[in-house]
């Protein structure tokens, strides 16, 4: 009788088990927020359920002593919401998922907003799409880091307990899951072009419109970003006359087939007789600035991280410019002199465009570097890659030059 009723016992035991799965104080990597902490990851048959925590600051000496002297900023309060296009991302082999956000419990979603003073502590929780089984490494995307005046709450690296299904094992399909699958077969309805525009001589970027012509529709006219020259269009499939207009330059045309795939075009005009003389002057060559060679400033030490700067791309694809074999041939003469050193290639993005597309243009990016790295000799194994995306930005300015600096490869040593 007692063997029958610990069988028992047993048995309901392991079924808790299997129907959720939970991880307490899971390990966090990276965050970029300190007021806010991921207490539990609980992961159940429909549900990622994270518990979090968050807490206000306590003023220090000086505000409180700042607020004795001024009564009215006691009244000073913050505010706290989630938003609702947050959501779990991970790169796994080379692959992006992503599991949407359902709803919140103890936190108002945007754009309502809970006040907050100083020293308060606020416990809530946030329900997302069910993890797939096996995806033990995942990072939690709340926003766009200085968006929108919004300090957000993004965490990367977040490890639980989310053993793969056994193959033998009977699986209830998840209609979620499978209406992911085949929404990720089906083509897309729209694709991406994009480009920029440049002065043909002094390869300065040039703001202008954009005509897109094609057989049987009306013209569709944009214009650049800002003073980017940058121009980017949801189009759908087809062939399209590309015509590019601006003041004191030649008109330039040119045939973009658009398919399955996001399409790049830039152009470079010609000035015309109209333009400035100052503009058509070629300003004088700028000496680069010695840049320290990667291999320069790695150690084998974990936790050691080092930007790539000479590793360069095509403006908006995962192809290496020349420029960049120096450098990766450098990294490949340090992987093969510290031979049990592993290392994590980061990829990181601006901010202009779809965050998406930023997204799986990052984890693009380290892959080909990678596979550079593994068609020098490297063993795949000792090299992980991860993708950002613009989601951890350096620099927040909409200027073109300091943006740059969120565009980048960094690489860091994770095992000695």
């Amino acid at each position: 009788m007692k063997k029958q009723v610990f069988i028992a016992l047993f048995s309901l035991f392991f079924a808790g088990i299997t129907q959720a799965q939970v991880t307490l104080n899971p390990r966090v990597e990276g965050r970029t927020s300190e007021d806010v902490t991921i207490t539990k990851v609980e992961l159940t048959s429909q549900y990622t359920i994270i518990s979090l925590r968050y807490e206000d600051p306590v003023p220090n000496i000086k505000d409180r002593f700042l607020r004795r002297m001024n009564p009215e900023r006691l009244m000073a309060m913050s505010n706290i919401a989630i938003d609702p296009e947050s959501d779990l991302r991970v790169n796994s082999k080379g692959k992006l998922y992503s599991f949407r956000f359902i709803k919140a419990e103890g936190i108002p979603v945007r754009p309502a907003k809970r006040d907050v003073r100083p020293g308060d502590v606020v416990s809530f929780i946030v329900y997302f799409e069910r993890l797939d089984p096996g995806l033990e490494d995942f990072n939690l995307f709340e926003c766009r880091d200085g968006m929108d005046n919004w300090h957000c709450w993004n965490f990367y690296h977040i490890h639980i307990k989310n053993p793969a299904s056994r193959k033998n094992s009977a699986k209830k399909p998840d209609p979620a899951l499978a209406k992911k699958e085949t929404s990720q077969s089906i083509p897309p309805l729209t694709v991406l072009m994009s480009g920029q525009v440049y002065d043909a001589q002094t390869k300065e970027a040039v703001d202008g419109q954009i005509v897109l012509q094609k057989s049987g529709a009306k013209n569709d006219t944009l214009r650049t970003i800002s003073s980017t020259g940058v121009y980017r269009k949801n189009v759908k499939p087809a062939t399209y006359q590309v015509t590019v207009i601006a003041p004191g330059y030649e008109p330039s045309t040119a045939m973009v087939s658009v398919r399955d795939n996001a399409v790049e075009k830039d152009f470079y005009l010609k000035a015309t007789g109209s333009t400035p003389a100052a503009a058509q002057v070629t300003p004088p060559p700028v000496k680069p600035v010695p840049q320290k060679a990667p291999a320069e400033e790695l150690k084998a030490e974990v936790g050691t991280k080092v930007e790539l700067k000479n590793i360069l791309f095509e403006t908006g694809k995962a192809d290496l410019l020349p420029e960049s074999l120096e450098g990766l041939t450098q990294v490949v003469e340090w992987l093969k002199a510290n031979p049990t050193v592993e290392i994590r290639l980061e990829g990181h993005t601006d901010a202009i465009g779809d965050s998406q597309a930023n997204m799986k243009l990052s984890i693009d990016r380290v892959t080909t570097v990678k596979q550079y790295l593994v068609d020098k000799g490297i063993d795949a194994s000792r090299i992980e890659t991860q993708g950002f995306g613009d989601t951890k930005p350096l620099v927040t300015s909409q200027n073109d030059q300091q943006r740059r600096q969120n565009r980048r490869v960094e690489l860091i040593v994770t095992k000695k």
